[in-house]
């Protein structure tokens, strides 16, 4: 039976890849996601993967793997896809408890040529009824607990889906799912991978402002995206003998590109899936990494190892963040944490439809000062050299604005993803030829630095929003979240939540905003309590909903 391919895999907006950055880059060994881990097994057969609790399609496989291995299991996910029924261009949404055997399960999906879909674990029936609608009758694989926490009916699941496969459902199977245990055994399936300018793969924004957006990726534009990891980058890149600590959520965009890197150079990989576990530190403890990469506000979430006696990242030469802004506080305490001769922190602003945006590296020099404002990481860095261009436009008129003016940050650079699935219209409004509105506020120096000032939705005449946050994180080191928020009428709110759960002093509160912006008075709430998506970052929009019954001060045409 043929797969009839929806329309959206087939009408889509243009992108553009890249061979290199300068003619002496390291490249990508692939960015077909079907293949990643073969090309790894290839290359670097016996290298190790350290998962920190046994993959939820493998419970009795156990915690450590070779790449060989791994690769293997890619293939005995791919025959029971395809015995349950997938076929080149069939849609598979994966939506499970957070693993690097999300991984697995989607590039076992691209291998047979479909495409996977790769959703966070942690979505409402609202968002998952939505996204999955979106792809017009994928396949789905999850298990009891996404099913429990989206609320998603066995009746549901027929209207939405093609077929539900269950991992670890035992006896609670939904009426009219197939298991995927029963599907052990299947024979082995073709290989068929999409072309390399082709849709091979689709995963969703963070989703502050609303229902997450499904950015549609080619192996042509992930490779692009791909080669600022796998770049030696004057030695502060990837190296083989190097333990790769990664922290970030399974189903992300970045997690593709990391995985990209790995195939390309090899490391031994560590992959932490459930933050926070208080098995981490043991587990950093046995398997000492060299690089780190953890979201901006999981660095945050993760202070807490650095009280540990044995000094878990003495032996880190390099710390990545990626998405938004990473406070300064965190980059100074885990630097201070290695005794590596020259530890560097390498800051990615980056968006799920374009990879990173704009680069910088941090040394331990640059955020000795504590509490300075504007905070050092507010300069968020420069675009890729040689290939990506950068520009700031007027909000109201699309004017390009001169440096030092704050407007709207538009990047022109290979990589930018193909559609928004199923608002394809939402992606259009973005696009300018080659250029791609980012729905950010900042201003551009003389020197080519994107100053990042805030989110255009979240937008504060005068001052930056992100910039204060960050300014009181570093003074106020009980503070586990502070949040700035944009008001209609008077001074921003803010939020702020502690460690102890407790409320801060007003004296102590009062001189921590030595120099700043006047800000209403402080609303302290607890750390769970603060609506979050699930790559840490808060829910802006919901909270200024919940506390204030306002919607967002900015346009919001481009979020």
């Amino acid at each position: 039976m043929t797969t009839a391919v929806p329309e959206f895999l087939k009408v889509y907006t243009p992108s553009r890849g890249m061979k290199r950055i300068t003619p002496f880059s390291r490249t990508p060994a692939t960015g077909r996601y079907g293949e990643a881990w073969h090309v790894a097994a290839r290359r670097f057969p016996n290298q190790q993967i350290i998962l920190s609790r046994p993959a939820d399609i493998a419970p009795d496989a156990g915690t450590l793997f070779s790449y060989r291995r791994w690769a293997a299991l890619v293939d005995d996910v791919a025959a029971r896809l395809y015995g349950a029924g997938v076929r080149p261009w069939d849609r598979v949404a994966v939506m499970k408890a957070n693993h690097p055997d999300v991984q697995v399960i989607g590039s076992a999906a691209a291998r047979i040529g479909a495409i996977p879909f790769q959703l966070a674990w942690n979505h409402d029936n609202e968002v998952a009824t939505t996204l999955l609608r979106r792809m017009e009758q994928p396949f789905l694989v999850t298990d009891p607990g996404r099913l429990e926490i989206a609320e998603l009916s066995a009746e549901a699941l027929a209207k939405l889906t093609r077929k539900t496969i269950v991992i670890g459902a035992g006896s609670a199977l939904p009426d009219g799912a197939v298991s995927f245990e029963s599907l052990a055994g299947s024979p082995a399936a073709p290989v068929e991978l999409r072309g390399f300018d082709e849709p091979m793969v689709a995963t969703h924004t963070s989703g502050t402002t609303g229902i997450p957006k499904l950015a549609l990726h080619s192996a042509e534009t992930l490779h692009a995206i791909a080669h600022v990891q796998t770049e030696r980058w004057g030695g502060m890149g990837f190296r083989h003998s190097d333990t790769f600590a990664f922290f970030d959520p399974f189903f992300h965009q970045h997690t593709l590109t990391a995985l990209f890197a790995v195939a390309t150079v090899g490391p031994k990989y560590v992959a932490v899936s459930d933050v926070p576990d208080d098995r981490i530190a043991d587990l950093i403890a046995e398997h000492r990494p060299t690089i780190v990469d953890m979201l901006p506000n999981m660095y945050l979430g993760q202070e807490h190892l650095l009280d540990d006696p044995r000094r878990l990242f003495k032996q880190v030469r390099f710390f990545i963040s990626s998405f938004d802004a990473v406070h300064t506080r965190s980059i100074r305490k885990f630097l201070n944490a290695s005794d590596a001769r020259l530890p560097v922190w390498v800051q990615s602003w980056s968006q799920t439809e374009n990879g990173g945006l704009v680069l910088r590296p941090y040394f331990k020099s640059v955020v000795r000062e504590v509490g300075r404002f504007p905070p050092p990481t507010q300069y968020m860095g420069w675009p890729l050299p040689t290939v990506a261009r950068i520009r700031i436009t007027d909000p109201a008129t699309g004017r390009q604005l001169p440096k030092g003016e704050v407007g709207l940050v538009e990047i022109n650079q290979p990589g930018r993803c193909l559609a928004y699935v199923g608002e394809q219209g939402r992606h259009d409004n973005k696009v300018s030829g080659w250029w791609w509105n980012t729905g950010d506020l900042g201003v551009k120096s003389p020197s080519g630095m994107i100053r990042l000032v805030d989110r255009e939705i979240d937008r504060i005449e005068g001052t930056s929003g992100i910039a204060i946050e960050d300014v009181l994180l570093d003074r106020l080191p009980e503070a586990s979240e502070v949040i700035v928020l944009a008001r209609r009428q008077g001074r921003p709110g803010v939020v702020y939540s502690t460690y102890s759960g407790k409320e801060i002093e007003p004296p102590r509160w009062r001189a921590a905003l030595t120099g700043l912006p006047d800000l209403d008075s402080p609303i302290h709430l607890g750390w769970s309590d603060i609506p979050r998506t699930a790559t840490w970052k808060v829910r802006r929009v919901a909270l200024r909903q919940q506390l204030f019954n306002e919607a967002p001060v900015g346009k919001g045409d481009w979020s």
